[in-house]
């Protein structure tokens, strides 16, 4: 089943003449070195008190600040030895290939991106769940998210293809369904991939035309595949709580006050939520007032403070939080940017 791709016709294996390149060890310049994986330790990922993020290697706790210390690579850069680099349209299309049994440190990508396995195969650890990355599979990598990746015992090659920030920011918020978390089992998806990568093989004078149509499409389809079941309709208590948490203003509830609201309990809730939804009550909320706010900023004119009340932020500073979290622009930037020059912001 995990072959290397090429071998049923997809026309994606490598054809080129003479040795494959030896791949390197790491990017020059990070401070941490790709160490091979039997020298690495398996380590625990454990909430510590008060919702922090901790990581538990050989009985010692390490904290947060370690795992935002990870460095962060570039637009189109990757861990590994790159064999071929292509930008277009926003877009930066890049083939690596990576040594046998190593492990690549704790990093992370500054750009959204999809990653499809060509040959070979990686164990994606992220956030302490580990991810198989087989042949023909494809994996979402969300921009500043930490992760580890320890390599197969054989060459692998893989197909990377990130967005700049400005494509990015103007898909948003479609694109803040996706999440680097769950596995995009689509054949569609494989399927589109695939038809980038033989473009990016092809490099013509139609080449960059199809590539920007395909990655738009790749998008679309990566978004449907994290959506629910069409089939699978939510239970009436589930859709109710939702409306509520849209039209909150202000101090959010409870988990237990959405479940006395509901009839159930909290922990029924939190795995309606994350069946139907894909995601938790407080993750919708943040969702909901940030798509109502950037809805704001680019169709009226009115002040940030305003749009913050009416999004449901507590204030202007905390709306500002938010967007230079999620989308790592204030909301002035953000307005500026997507609102084009048909009115004057006054906020």
């Amino acid at each position: 089943m995990n072959e290397p791709l090429g071998k049923r016709g997809h026309g994606l294996e490598d054809r080129r003449p003479g040795p494959r390149p030896r791949p390197l060890m790491a990017l020059s310049g990070l401070p941490h070195q790709v160490v091979a994986r039997k020298q690495v330790r398996a380590a625990r990922w454990n909430w510590a008190p008060g919702g922090s993020l901790a990581i538990a290697i050989d009985s010692r706790a390490v904290h947060r600040d370690f795992v935002s210390s990870a460095p962060v690579l570039g637009f189109g850069r990757y861990l590994g030895t790159p064999l071929q680099r292509l930008e277009v349209a926003g877009l930066v299309l890049t083939e690596s290939t990576y040594a046998p049994d190593v492990v690549l440190p704790l990093h992370r990508h500054r750009h959204a991106g999809f990653r499809l396995t060509l040959e070979g195969g990686f164990t994606d650890v992220l956030e302490g769940r580990a991810r198989e990355c087989p042949p023909r599979s494809v994996a979402f990598q969300e921009p500043e998210v930490a992760h580890e990746q320890r390599i197969s015992g054989r060459l692998t090659r893989t197909f990377n293809v990130d967005f700049s920030e400005s494509v990015w920011r103007s898909r948003y918020p479609l694109v803040s369904r996706l999440d680097s978390r769950r596995e995009l089992a689509s054949a569609r998806l494989f399927s589109l991939t695939a038809r980038l990568y033989q473009e990016f093989r092809r490099g013509d004078d139609l080449a960059a035309l199809a590539i920007e149509g395909l990655a738009l499409e790749l998008l679309a389809e990566a978004v449907r595949a994290t959506m629910p079941p069409k089939v699978s309709a939510p239970p009436a208590w589930l859709a109710r709580v939702r409306e509520l948490l849209d039209t909150v203003r202000g101090p959010p509830p409870t988990l237990a006050q959405l479940a006395r609201e509901a009839g159930v309990s909290p922990t029924q809730l939190g795995r309606g939520f994350r069946q139907f939804f894909l995601c938790t009550p407080a993750d919708h909320l943040r969702r909901s007032r940030l798509e109502r706010a950037s809805r704001a900023l680019r169709e009226t004119a009115r002040p940030l403070s305003v749009i913050a009340l009416e999004a449901g932020y507590c204030d202007q500073s905390h709306m500002t939080r938010e967007f230079s979290r999620r989308l790592h622009l204030t909301p002035a930037e953000y307005r500026r940017l997507l609102a084009g020059r048909s009115f004057r912001p006054t906020g």
